[in-house]
């Protein structure tokens, strides 16, 4: 059993199929146990935990036991991965003091498909993780490319294409982009056609349907980015799971 949900800046799984070999990406992923400590292997290091949250760039491995977890991808360029990001002194932090209610809230979302259930989950997270939500300033240029990306219904996502959007060269955009957002610009598109390929298996798409409504030159593509982004294979990642976009 594996439950989806899509929010403006994170991809949250729940469930028992929450299982990742070695991989690393430029985004914050936390781990949160319902009941006992989890384990999660970090630079070839075991750490242990309720609350394991695995910095940006860092090479980790994950396996549920078939025990339920919840797992949360940030999207890197929210003020949430920022946030946390300055608490990280090293390649993880772990959590475990007072998080009870946490777990029990997160134990609530795995039989509802109430989404105002979930955005009242991660809110108080977010609030017992002592981070905020709320985007920093960025330059004009910059959030107009994110809303672009936000609502994006193009096929088309090369650099180029978004840089002509905004009206700078590729070369600008992508500088601009790292400076402002602390990624390479080419990853977070990455991010947002992963985002907008689960979003169309939401709404019924095959894989490969999927895959191509997303931009990905071809299925095998976004096969290889969900095994290197989430660890596991995409059949794994959607074989009896129930996806909820949390936005509108």
């Amino acid at each position: 059993m594996l439950k989806i949900f899509l929010d403006k800046d994170n991809i949250a799984f729940i469930g028992n199929q929450v299982n990742a070999t070695e991989h690393s990406h430029c985004v914050l992923q936390v781990f949160l146990s319902l009941d006992e400590p989890l384990q999660v292997t970090v630079n070839d290091r075991q750490v242990s935990g309720k609350c394991i949250i695995v910095n940006k760039n860092t090479r980790h491995f994950f396996s549920c036991d078939n025990q339920i977890r919840l797992s949360i991808l940030i999207e890197p360029s929210s003020n949430f991965a920022k946030e946390l990001i300055k608490k990280i002194d090293g390649d993880c932090l772990i959590y475990d003091n007072g998080i009870e209610i946490i777990q029990q809230n997160a134990t609530a979302l795995i039989d509802t498909d109430d989404k105002q259930k979930y955005i009242d989950f991660i809110n108080k997270f977010a609030e017992y993780l002592g981070v905020k939500r709320n985007s920093k300033v960025l330059d004009e240029r910059i959030n107009e490319l994110l809303e672009i990306l936000q609502n994006c219904d193009c096929y088309n996502h090369t650099i180029e294409n978004f840089a002509n959007s905004v009206c700078l060269s590729s070369s600008r955009l992508s500088h601009l982009f790292r400076e402002q957002i602390g990624i390479p610009l080419k990853s977070y598109i990455l991010f947002h056609q992963l985002e907008k390929a689960f979003t169309a298996l939401l709404n019924g798409s095959n894989i490969t349907d999927a895959a191509m409504l997303a931009g990905f030159d071809s299925p095998s593509h976004f096969a290889a980015t969900v095994k290197k982004w989430m660890g596991m294979p995409v059949s794994a990642s959607i074989k009896d799971s129930e996806f909820l976009k949390v936005f509108i």
